[in-house]
């Protein structure tokens, strides 16, 4: 140990003996100050102040020496010799942690500041539902009685935000979509997250009434401007189609020409106006659905014969490879209309004299995928989800040639969430895409079958 830590603790306990000393000599002769006795007085002084020295030396090194040895355990050989430089290092950085400290309280006022000025409320809570935290926001817009320290719903009714949180603490993560309490048009996305090693749980609450409000909004516009433009695009293409079946522009071929234009592109509108409607039936949830058993292979063997036209068109071979006694429990619409645009998709992707393959594989337990495979240009992976975007096209280029709407994959991907399956995409090796659903299987029906 440095001497300075000794001097300055012997100097501490001088000055405390003295002046305990001095005091008392002065009560017990008076005012007399100089005495015989006072030289007895003085060695006896530093005699008691050495001795006092030293046991508070040794206590402090005692002390320490403890505290080495848990620290040092066995890496150190003589912790008593290590003490002494944890002595003088704990005096050295004694400045430097009460910065620290100082530091770390002004960054908890700061993110303190922050949660309660942020727009989302907050709340952290113990697994017996006491408020261990909540910012203002929660006050403000919330819970105006919440404080920190109650019980959570012992003065709240809000049925469907109990029922989330008891559920969220089974799940240890859970996001949802919530109405109210103030209001059913306020809508909320809450969120919990649960802590296992300290038992709480930090719920979250973001509004998202007005992002809501703008998908029904536009939700409105693509349902009503698709019924209004029904009306004069059918008109449009029943007198293209009049004046092209009574051969009335029959001498200016210029005029036939227009009118097949107008023809064609009046139908393109009319597909994609019904595609629209669709989507827009799904998203409000009024699309029906109804899951019972059915045969996916009937189903793909039929849509092969409405598609023959297409496929000799461009010599194009289709292989059904789905198992004829396979049972899947769908909605026999909705599953056609899925496969509809899978093979659509296919037959316009594809090269001339290629092939076309419908095949059935296992996916999980009790779940098959059903796949369309093409021989084109494949779906790059960086837009595998993208492909599924209404509207989406990876070679903006080729819409005009391929024709479409765009809106087929997005149908396929609304109405496999509908029926609680999912779709996707993937390489055909050594070329092309394969499109697939994963769909649960009727196991009873179909071992029957077999």
């Amino acid at each position: 140990m440095n001497f300075s830590v000794k001097i300055k603790l012997f100097l501490l306990v001088l000055t405390i003996v003295s002046s305990a000393t001095l005091v008392g000599y002065v009560i017990y002769r008076g005012n007399v100050f100089l005495s015989g006795n006072l030289i007895l007085g003085f060695y006896l002084l530093i005699l008691t102040t050495v001795v006092a020295t030293y046991f508070i030396y040794q206590y402090f090194k005692r002390l320490v020496n403890s505290a080495a040895q848990l620290i040092a355990k066995n890496n150190i050989d003589d912790p008593s010799v290590a003490s002494e430089e944890i002595f003088d290092e704990l005096l050295k950085e004694s400045s430097q942690v009460e910065d620290e400290l100082v530091y770390y309280t002004q960054q908890t006022e700061q993110f303190s500041s922050v949660l309660s000025k942020m727009g989302q409320g907050v709340i952290l809570v113990d697994k017996n539902y006491q408020v261990l935290y909540l910012n203002k926001t929660i006050n403000a817009e919330f819970f105006p009685d919440l404080n920190i320290g109650d019980k959570l719903f012992e003065n709240i009714s809000y049925p469907q935000f109990k029922k989330f949180v008891e559920k969220a603490w089974n799940k240890k993560d859970l996001v949802r979509e919530i109405s109210g309490p103030i209001s059913v048009k306020t809508v909320y996305l809450v969120s919990a997250k649960k802590d296992d090693i300290r038992d709480e749980m930090l719920i979250v609450f973001s509004d998202i009434s007005k992002s809501k409000n703008f998908e029904k909004m536009r939700e409105d516009f693509i349902g009503n401007v698709s019924h209004e433009l029904r009306t004069p695009i059918s008109v449009i293409k029943a007198n293209a189609e009049t004046l092209i079946e009574n051969k009335l522009i029959k001498d200016d071929e210029n005029a036939k020409l227009f009118t097949q234009a107008i023809f064609s592109q009046s139908e393109r509108m009319t597909v994609i106006v019904n595609d629209l409607l669709k989507i827009s039936s799904m998203e409000a949830g009024e699309y029906p659905i109804t899951i019972e058993s059915i045969n996916s292979f009937s189903i793909a063997k039929n849509l092969i014969k409405e598609f023959k036209p297409n496929l000799d068109k461009k010599k194009l071979t289709v292989q059904n490879n789905l198992n004829e006694n396979t049972k899947v429990m769908a909605d026999e619409a909705a599953l056609k209309l899925i496969l509809t645009n899978f093979l659509s998709n296919a037959i316009k992707h594809s090269p001339k004299k290629a092939l076309i393959n419908l095949a059935e594989s296992s996916s999980s337990k009790g779940f098959i995928r059903l796949s369309v495979s093409d021989e084109g240009k494949g779906v790059p992976k960086k837009y595998k989800e993208r492909v599924f975007e209404r509207f989406y096209r990876i070679d903006k280029g080729r819409s005009s040639e391929t024709g479409g709407t765009g809106l087929g994959l997005s149908i396929s991907k609304n109405l496999a969430l509908m029926m609680g399956y999912s779709v996707g995409v993937e390489a055909n090796e050594p070329k092309g895409a394969t499109f697939f659903i994963d769909i649960k299987v009727d196991e009873e029906k179909s071992i029957q079958a077999a």
